[in-house]
């Protein structure tokens, strides 16, 4: 019974845990939103488009890194599969928010042709990225040789937050208003479940530097901070994402 109570009281403290750091990170949102709403002409901070595009870098980095200990005759163990799934949900969120929200906003700002063919550009590079994601994902899960896939989709996502970096955000810096930019931010997190933004949190700051934890956390007030440290953090690092377990002693 002791044991049952242990886990139904774990149980709670994960939901209580995931319910108030949503509700946090939501209020978070609303109040940067009503002070930059006082502040409509100050530009643009890509701050945190530069930690998101690091997080998406780090887990390239993680999965072709397990790619080289992996056997391709059998699915990947559950830990690369859940780091891999999370990876892939949060490219095809921020992707899809800049083809519907981002892009359309900025395109109304822009006049010349060489910065209208740059944001262009990113809609077209995004259309590769699908099938490229699919081959890996099958591979992942036992179909097929995984190097070759893996280093595709490393080489497409790559080229493209480095041309996306290069050319589009500084026009966005130029161009757009911290408020306009906190409504894309406000819209893009919308897009994502109450359940669902904790864990955006905790993977975006997943071995973030300080530069880039700085410009995430600076989104949140203190509480939210303490609920991310004490809660959230530990829970996320305890699923061990992307590692390859030991193999069982022999006896």
């Amino acid at each position: 019974m002791r044991i049952v109570s242990d886990k139904i009281a774990r149980r709670a403290r994960w939901i209580l845990g995931s319910i108030t750091g949503a509700a946090l990170i939501a209020g978070a949102v609303r109040l940067r939103a009503r002070r930059s709403s006082g502040q409509p002409d100050v530009p643009a901070d890509v701050g945190f488009m530069r930690a998101l595009h690091a997080a998406l870098r780090r887990d390239l980095f993680r999965l072709r890194d397990a790619v080289t200990q992996l056997d391709n005759s059998t699915a990947a163990p559950p830990t690369v599969l859940a780091g891999w799934d999370a990876f892939r949900a949060q490219l095809d969120n921020h992707h899809s928010a800049e083809d519907d929200e981002l892009w359309p906003m900025l395109r109304r700002e822009l006049s010349d042709p060489g910065d209208l063919a740059a944001v262009d550009a990113m809609v077209e590079e995004h259309r590769h990225i699908p099938p490229a994601l699919a081959d890996v994902d099958a591979a992942l899960r036992g179909t097929g040789e995984l190097t070759a896939p893996v280093e595709h989709l490393s080489a497409i996502v790559l080229d493209h937050l480095a041309h996306e970096e290069r050319e589009v955000l500084p026009l966005i810096e130029q161009h757009l208003t911290r408020a306009q930019w906190r409504a894309f931010l406000h819209t893009e997190r919308a897009r994502r479940s109450p359940r669902e933004r904790p864990e955006f949190l905790t993977w975006i700051l997943d071995n973030a530097g300080p530069q880039d934890t700085a410009a995430v956390l600076t989104e949140m007030p203190p509480p939210a901070r303490l609920i991310y440290r004490g809660v959230l953090q530990p829970r996320y690092d305890a699923q061990r994402r992307w590692q390859i377990p030991s193999p069982p002693a022999k006896t």
